[in-house]
């Protein structure tokens, strides 16, 4: 099958394939891989989100029972040690439920249809709907890299420096 024409290519790339793992595929698994990049796009969105919220803005507040506030834990890579075994069985647990149940795809939809937008009124053209496809794709894309270029800088960086350092530049 051919892909040219799907959501998201884009000129001056054009449909992108550097190492042709779309060769040979049929159209589900051509759907099973476009799924499997929504979804790491959309967590990205939310990882380069919260990576920068945290370091901008900090919640008031204990984290835990044990009176752990949140200004103590630290920012990025070193907040993995500092949650507690009961805070990361809430994480697997959440990821865990929004995996295995979430939300409803619109049947016979493209892949990530949730109908949010339709239901609304919000999207209510074909040239619309099109249009915020490929932007969500593009936007998950952009994020994919921008939270591994913020997690190598967070364990390339000094200890103690913001995150926002100018001398890089």
């Amino acid at each position: 099958m051919s892909f040219e024409d799907e959501i998201g290519v884009l000129p001056p790339t054009g449909f992108w394939d550097p190492l042709g793992l779309s060769k040979d595929i049929d159209e589900a698994t051509f759907t099973k891989f476009r799924t499997a990049e929504l979804k790491h796009g959309r967590v990205a969105m939310l990882a380069v989100t919260g990576y920068i919220f945290q370091a901008a803005i900090r919640l008031p507040g204990t984290i835990d029972l044990d009176g752990t506030t949140f200004d103590s834990v630290p920012n990025g890579i070193g907040a993995i040690g500092a949650i507690s075994s009961l805070g990361w069985l809430q994480i697997v647990g959440s990821i865990g439920y929004w995996e295995l149940v979430g939300w409803d795809q619109v049947e016979g939809s493209t892949p990530g249809d949730f109908n949010f937008g339709t239901k609304s009124g919000f999207i209510n053209t074909p040239e619309k709907e099109i249009a915020y496809k490929t932007r969500e794709l593009q936007n998950g894309r952009l994020a994919m890299l921008g939270i591994m270029a913020l997690l190598t800088h967070d364990i390339a960086r000094p200890a103690g420096e913001s995150l926002f350092p100018l001398h890089h530049f």
